[in-house]
């Protein structure tokens, strides 16, 4: 029996299989913490967060319990003034949990008494018990953030001043490269196999950004001066980048997939933290295998340009930044010519 697995982009042969085995997942949810996102929202593409907070629907709290603390729930989210629609979505999804928990408590609603340090911290300990450690941790982080934006009486201590720290990105080694295109090229699926090697593509070919990752189109592939092109048009940079070769030759094979498929063949939900950490969970990922970002796969795209003779002024334009100050770091790991040579090159003789 052959079973086909019909996407937005095509139709992919999986495997045959005899017989057909059927396995079905339970999701066992906690009322008080589970997210109760798999349902929420998914007729609304690109609200503003406003009509977000007022379209959350908290499917985890029973209709009865959600009535008397819905309106109290949502001013208290609006009170944290969420800059995007996903981070509306996060701030009703812990906020929602915690103020229905609280109300069932007996705490009244009244924000200075009930987003308090010990009514917070109550709540992770005996309501959230079911969550991974990092999770409840993450939970815990975020309601004691709200709770400090949106109390003013409130026994909260004054935030602790956060430590920057600033990070070198070091990019792939040549081993490393071909490494990564062994892992993308050995997916145990066709689709698997499909969003690895876009994902190598993009970054190491185009150097995209990842909200410009996710919004690629096998449409936004065009020709250019007889060069395969990406054009970024959803970004604050809008920008025709040259796909830099092998991976030209990667991205031309999507061309014949429909315009509007996603070159990464994967459509993040809205409220994911990390959805290129969710998109590889779903991979075929060996031990050892070096750790893939979007940012790490960018500075290597950007080293490999400048190691090739590319102007900076050049590589700012198809890379869509206007400083290079946070970029300095990159030069360490660009070969500098010898004395000699640099001289030769400064009299041009």
């Amino acid at each position: 029996m052959e079973i086909v697995q019909r996407f937005p982009w095509g139709a992919i042969p999986q495997t045959r299989v005899q017989p057909l085995l059927i396995i079905v997942e339970f999701d066992v949810r906690c009322p008080e913490c589970s997210s109760g996102t798999d349902h929420v929202n998914r007729h609304a593409e690109d609200e503003d967060p406003r009509s977000a907070v007022f379209n959350y629907v908290p499917y985890a709290t029973p209709k009865d319990e959600w009535a008397p603390v819905a309106d109290f729930t949502r001013e208290s989210v609006l009170m944290v003034h969420p800059r995007s629609e996903r981070h509306a979505i996060e701030a009703m999804r812990t906020i929602s949990q915690f103020v229905a928990w609280a109300h069932r408590e007996g705490y009244p609603l009244d924000r200075d008494r009930m987003f308090t340090p010990d009514a917070c911290e109550r709540y992770i300990t005996t309501a959230a018990t079911h969550l991974a450690v990092s999770s409840r941790a993450t939970r815990r982080s975020d309601l004691r953030r709200f709770s400090r934006q949106i109390t003013t009486k409130a026994p909260w201590p004054a935030d602790a001043p956060q430590l920057k720290q600033r990070r070198t990105l070091v990019p792939f080694t040549q081993d490393e490269i071909t490494r990564l295109w062994e892992i993308a090229n050995t997916q145990s699926t066709e689709i698997r196999r499909r969003r690895f090697t876009g994902y190598l593509a993009l970054g190491l070919g185009a150097g995209l950004h990842p909200h410009e990752m996710w919004k690629a189109n096998v449409g936004d592939l065009d020709t250019l001066h007889g060069f395969l092109c990406v054009r970024v048009t959803e970004s604050r940079h809008p920008r025709v980048v040259p796909i830099t070769a092998p991976n030209d030759a990667i991205l031309a094979s999507f061309l014949t997939e429909p315009q509007d498929a996603p070159i990464l063949a994967y459509r993040p939900r809205k409220w994911d933290r990390s959805p290129f950490h969710e998109m590889l969970r779903k991979a075929d990922v060996p031990p050892g295998c070096p750790t893939i970002t979007p940012a790490r796969l960018r500075a290597t795209w950007m080293v490999h340009h400048l190691t090739h003779g590319m102007s900076m002024g050049g590589l700012m334009q198809i890379a869509g930044f206007t400083s290079w100050r946070s970029y300095q770091p990159l030069q360490q790991f660009v070969a500098q010519p010898d004395e000699a040579t640099l001289f030769a090159q400064a009299v041009r003789r």
